[in-house]
C-alpha cells in the first residue's frame, strides 16, 4: 500500500475569499442581488449560504427565495449590510462608534455570529462615560451579556459625571441596566438622594410601569441613607406616585424612630461607599399585586 500525506495550505482559504471578493467587485458570476435602503449589492449565493445561517435557510430547497434574482432586506440599512458583506467576503469587519448599531443589527439579523462577537468586543474595549449608556442599551437589545455587564459597570463608575453632564442618557437607560447600577456597591462621589431623584425622573419619563417592575426598581434604593429633610422634600414632588410616596413615608417613620437602616461606612455617611462589598437590609417596597 502506498503511503500518503495530508498537507494543509492556509493561503488557499485566504485566496478563496480573495477570489470571491474579486468576482464581487467586478460583478462577475453573481447570481443574486440583495437590496437595502434602495442600494443593490450583487452577491454569490454559495458564499452567502456557507457563511450565514440566515442565508442558508433562505436559499433552502423549499423556499420561494432560492431562485429569486433579487431579495429585499428592509430591516437593514445599506451601511450595515455593506459592512457584513465585506466581512463575509474578506474576513475584515469595518466598524466605528457611529456605525456600531447598524453593523450589529445586520450581523444579528443575518445570523453572522463571528461578526456579532467582534462587535461585542469593540463595544467592551471602547467603553467611555460618553457612550456607556448607549452601549448598555445596545447590548441589552441584542442580548450581549458580556458587553452589558461591562457597560453597566462603566455607568456605575461614571455615575457622578453622568448625573452632571449626561442626565438625559441616564433617563434613556434600559431598566435592567438601571437596576444593576442601583445595586452597585461602588458609585464614587454619588449621594443616595441623587439616585432616588434619578429613579423618580426615570419613572416619570418611562412610566407607567407594571407594579412588579416599579417595585423591583424601588427595591434597589437605600432610603435609609437619606436625611429626613431630603426625604421630606422628595415627598412633596408633584409627580410622586402613591407607591413611591408610601416608601418615602416609611423611610421617614424609620428616621423618627431612630431606626435608620445600617449603611456601608458610618451612620453619618450619605455616599455610596466602599470597595468592600457588604450586604445590608433595605426598605423594600410592598410587592403585593
Amino acid at each position: 500500500m502506498d503511503s500518503y500525506s495530508c498537507l494543509y495550505s492556509s493561503s488557499h482559504r485566504t485566496g478563496l475569499l480573495s477570489g470571491f471578493q474579486r468576482l464581487r467587485s467586478e460583478t462577475k458570476m453573481c447570481d443574486v442581488v440583495l437590496e437595502a435602503g434602495g442600494v443593490s449589492f450583487p452577491c454569490h449565493r454559495a458564499l452567502l449560504a456557507s457563511s450565514s445561517e440566515y442565508f442558508w435557510a433562505l436559499f433552502g430547497e423549499t423556499t420561494a427565495e432560492r431562485l429569486a434574482g433579487s431579495i429585499s432586506l428592509p430591516a437593514l440599512t445599506p451601511e450595515g449590510l455593506d459592512a457584513i458583506l465585506d466581512f463575509l467576503y474578506s474576513g475584515w469587519l469595518s466598524v466605528s462608534p457611529s456605525t456600531i448599531h447598524v453593523v450589529l443589527e445586520a450581523a444579528r439579523y443575518l445570523q453572522v455570529e463571528p461578526a456579532v462577537s467582534i462587535c461585542e468586543r469593540f463595544m467592551i474595549d471602547g467603553l467611555t462615560a460618553e457612550n456607556c449608556c448607549c452601549y448598555a442599551n445596545l447590548a441589552d437589545r441584542h442580548a450581549l451579556s458580556n458587553a452589558l455587564e461591562a457597560a453597566n459597570q462603566t455607568v456605575a463608575m461614571e455615575m457622578g459625571t453622568l448625573l452632571q453632564e449626561s442626565r438625559d442618557d441616564l433617563l434613556e437607560l434600559n431598566i435592567q441596566s438601571l437596576m444593576a447600577v442601583l445595586d452597585a456597591d461602588e458609585l464614587p462621589g454619588v449621594k443616595e438622594v441623587e439616585l432616588i431623584k434619578l429613579a423618580l425622573d426615570w419613572l416619570d419619563d418611562n412610566g407607567p410601569l407594571p407594579l412588579l417592575k416599579s417595585n423591583l426598581l424601588l427595591s434597589r434604593l437605600r432610603f435609609g441613607l437619606v436625611k429626613a429633610s431630603d426625604l421630606t422634600n422628595l415627598n412633596h414632588r408633584a409627580m410622586v406616585t402613591p407607591l413611591i410616596r408610601s416608601q418615602l413615608t416609611r423611610a421617614l417613620e424609620y428616621h423618627r424612630m431612630g431606626s435608620a437602616q445600617p449603611i456601608r461606612q458610618s451612620k453619618q455617611s450619605t455616599l455610596r461607599a466602599s470597595p468592600n462589598r457588604v450586604i445590608h437590609h433595605r426598605l423594600l417596597p410592598d410587592t403585593r399585586l
